[in-house]
C-alpha cells in the first residue's frame, strides 16, 4: 500500500495541479469572491482523473497485487492531503487580504468562512468519488453533477452576506467579522467544517470502493 501511494504521489499528480493549488492565492483578490479560488481544487481533482484515465491508471493498477478498496483508499488519500494543503496554502493569503479591508463580494475569508467552505468542498468530493467509482471511466459527468453542487452549496452559504446590508442580522454580521472578538464565536463553525470534511472523506471513501467493487475491469 505504501508503494502504491508512492505511486499515486509521482504519477497521478501534473504540474497543472500544482498550478492550480497556486491559483488558491486568489483568495488575496480585493472584493472577490473567496470560494471561488477553492473551486480551482475541484477542478484540479478532475485534471487528476482525466489524466489517469489518459494514462490507463486503472488497468494499470488492476494488475499489482492490491485491491479495488485500496485502490480508491490512495485516491481518497492523494484528493484529501492535495486539498488540505491548498487550504493551509490559502491562509497566509487570507491574512494579507484582511489588510485591504472588508470584501464586498460575499464573507470574509476569516475563520468561520474555513469552517463553510469545508461543506462544498465535501459535497463535491462525495458527489464526484460515487459516480465517477460506479463505472470508473470518463470523470466528465461526475465533474459536472459535482460541480453543480459546489455552486449550487456556495450560494445557498453566500444568501445570507449578500443580504446583508439589508438584514443587519447579528448572527450573519458576527459570521462575517475580522474583528478579534468575533473569532471565537466563529471557533465552533470551523470545528463543524473540519468534522464534516473528515466526516465525509469516510462515508466517500466507503461508498466509492462499495461501488467499484460491483465494476468490471
Amino acid at each position: 500500500m505504501k508503494n502504491f501511494l508512492y505511486k499515486e504521489f509521482k504519477l497521478c499528480l501534473a504540474p497543472v495541479n500544482y498550478l492550480f493549488m497556486a491559483f488558491s492565492s486568489m483568495i488575496i483578490i480585493p472584493n472577490y469572491p473567496s470560494y471561488v479560488p477553492f473551486f480551482y481544487f475541484a477542478l484540479s481533482i478532475f485534471f487528476i482523473f482525466n489524466n489517469s484515465e489518459l494514462n490507463k491508471d486503472i488497468a494499470y493498477s488492476m494488475i499489482l497485487p492490491i485491491t479495488k478498496k485500496q485502490i480508491v483508499k490512495s485516491r481518497c488519500i492523494l484528493v484529501c492531503t492535495y486539498e488540505v494543503l491548498g487550504i493551509l496554502f490559502t491562509i497566509p493569503f487570507a491574512f494579507l487580504h484582511k489588510k485591504l479591508g472588508n470584501n464586498e463580494a460575499g464573507i470574509d475569508a476569516n475563520i468561520a468562512f474555513y469552517g463553510l467552505v469545508m461543506l462544498p468542498l465535501t459535497l463535491f468530493n462525495f458527489i464526484f468519488f460515487s459516480k465517477y467509482y460506479k463505472k470508473a471511466e470518463k470523470p466528465g459527468l461526475p465533474f459536472l453533477f459535482s460541480s453543480i453542487a459546489f455552486w449550487f452549496t456556495y450560494a445557498l452559504l453566500e444568501a445570507p452576506f449578500w443580504i446583508l446590508p439589508i438584514t443587519k442580522n447579528e448572527v450573519i454580521l458576527r459570521l462575517d467579522s475580522l474583528n478579534a472578538p468575533d473569532l471565537i464565536f466563529q471557533l465552533p463553525v470551523l470545528a463543524a467544517g473540519i468534522v464534516i470534511f473528515i466526516l465525509g472523506w469516510i462515508l466517500t471513501y466507503k461508498v466509492s470502493s462499495r461501488n467499484f467493487e460491483k465494476v468490471d475491469v
